[in-house]
């Protein structure tokens, strides 16, 4: 890959002491270097953000040779440089790999980059573990991987150590050497709480990558989610929802292991535990792999009730996390679960005092009348009159949601006539977005309620409210589906006679 010099910025020519003369001589590298020498950190940061431009100028031979110790010098340098600098050195590496170094030419990167991850800085870590992670499928050298997560994890300060858990997923899949199984069980067992976060974190990941010795890790992943720090149980019961097929695969282990973290994290005492359970509960319910399965109809039943507590916490931010998978974890536990279990819930969620609740809640029903999980006459009987309060609702945001969505369920409007006549009534509403989301619905409604109906009821309705406000809800109006459902008639004579008739007199 071919790149000019980078062009002179405004920030270097004020920064370097050379002339414009001495300046155009100079190569990428040499400028590269010049500037970052400089007193000013803004100088720096400029060159550092040109990093993979001057690379790819210079050439892969000269970036091994030249510009790779130079990197290696600075990321060393006592005391260290800028925050800034640093995280624009990590994300230019990792644009070179594998476009400009390829395969073990990109070794010279990773001690660099281990410099990086044990620095103090965690935005500086972050984005070191990223590079590494990005890198390391590349590189396919695993004693030397290997190597470099020993001395991460062996050194002194927990920096190190938490950068250390956030590489060893990837390291495992590309590797697979058991020794790095050891070196998670080590850093899970931390005294400090914040390597112990790093291991809980990405315990889920290094697991879905494990394809033999699964049931050493149990220990660890329970240790992890009995932790005294709250801090700690959260991330380790949401890891839950990461293992991928490890457990999927063996529900009899699942119901075992994974079940009992379920349960003990929905009714945990910190609300941020119970709060990140119900941010992934359908992925974790998903990874037991019990659903549908009629031996495991108690334990279903037993998920179904964790998530339960979760849809009735007391804290509103749990509330409004879970009923996000809501629509999910129907489709999981089936019609009868349903039934039983979160239909009862429906009435409370909906009339929730909590605006967001009550926006998922409408969002989710939506969700949950498709797929043919719940028949129509389920649908009818338990969201009918939960639609009428949400078009009824104060905040339009939530009225929207249904609006927007209620195309899903139009097979049903013929039999909703309280909806329809809530829409009606929308009509006229003072927000130009509601008005602009029954626009949508015209050709739903024209379909399911027949034309006669739409021409008496509907266009009596809104025509004298739609005439002023954005055009783009005149246009939705005679635009869109309503021209394909052979409803030409009302958008040729109706529609457009009643628009033309204020400018009849020009």
């Amino acid at each position: 890959m071919s790149v000019s010099s980078p062009t002179p910025s405004l920030t270097l020519a004020r920064s370097l002491p050379q002339g414009v003369d001495e300046l155009i001589e100079m190569g990428p590298f040499e400028l590269f270097r010049s500037q970052s020498e400089t007193g000013s950190t803004e100088a720096k940061v400029d060159a550092m953000k040109r990093l993979s431009v001057v690379a790819f100028a210079i050439g892969s031979e000269s970036t091994l040779s030249t510009l790779l110790p130079y990197l290696a010098t600075l990321a060393m340098k006592q005391p260290p440089q800028e925050d800034e600098l640093l995280i624009n050195m990590a994300g230019e590496l990792q644009k070179i790999v594998p476009t400009l170094l390829k395969g073990a030419q990109a070794l010279p990167i990773l001690p660099i980059l281990e410099r990086l991850a044990a620095v103090e800085e965690t935005v500086v870590r972050d984005e070191a573990v990223k590079a590494i992670n990005h890198i390391a499928p590349e590189i396919e050298d695993g004693p030397v991987l290997v190597a470099m997560a020993k001395r991460l994890v062996g050194a002194d300060w927990f920096t190190a150590k938490v950068s250390a858990a956030g590489i060893l997923p990837v390291l495992y899949k590309v590797s697979g050497d058991r020794e790095l199984v050891n070196l998670m069980k080590e850093v899970a067992q931390d005294e400090t709480p914040m390597v112990r976060r790093g291991a809980a974190a990405n315990l889920g990941h290094f697991m879905s990558h494990m394809k033999s010795g699964i049931e050493g890790m149990i220990p660890i992943l329970q240790q992890l989610c009995r932790d005294e720090q709250d801090s700690v149980r959260l991330l380790a019961v949401a890891t839950t929802a990461q293992v991928g097929n490890s457990y999927t695969e063996q529900p009899e282990l699942a119901t075992k292991v994974i079940l009992p973290i379920v349960r003990a994290g929905s009714t945990d005492l910190s609300w941020r535990v119970r709060n990140n359970l119900a941010k992934s509960f359908s992925d974790v319910a998903t990874n037991l792999g019990i659903g549908g399965i009629e031996k495991y109809e108690k334990e279903q039943a037993l998920v179904m009730a964790c998530f339960v507590a979760l849809l009735q916490d007391i804290e509103a931010e749990v509330r409004a996390s879970a009923v996000g998978h809501l629509a999910r974890m129907v489709h999981w536990g089936g019609a009868d679960l349903f039934e039983s279990h979160l239909q009862p819930l429906l009435p409370g969620l909906a009339d929730d005092i909590v605006m967001e609740v009550r926006s998922k809640c409408a969002l989710a029903l939506m969700d949950s009348s498709e797929g043919g999980t719940l028949d129509d006459s389920t649908i009818l009987q338990a969201f009918g009159p939960l639609l009428e309060n949400f078009l009824q609702d104060e905040f339009s945001e939530v009225q929207l949601h249904v609006l927007s969505n209620l195309p899903k369920m139009s097979r049903l409007l013929e039999k909703m006539n309280g909806v329809v006549s809530s829409i009606l009534n929308m009509a006229k509403a003072s927000n130009w977005r509601v008005r602009e989301g029954v626009a949508k619905l015209l050709p739903h409604l024209a379909d399911a309620r027949g034309l006669d109906f739409f021409l008496s009821s509907f266009v009596r309705t809104c025509m004298v409210k739609s005439v002023a406000g954005p055009c783009s809800i005149r246009t939705k109006c005679c635009c869109g589906k309503c021209g394909t459902t052979g409803h030409c008639y009302w958008t040729c004579l109706v529609f457009f006679q009643h628009y033309s008739s204020p400018f009849k007199h020009l």
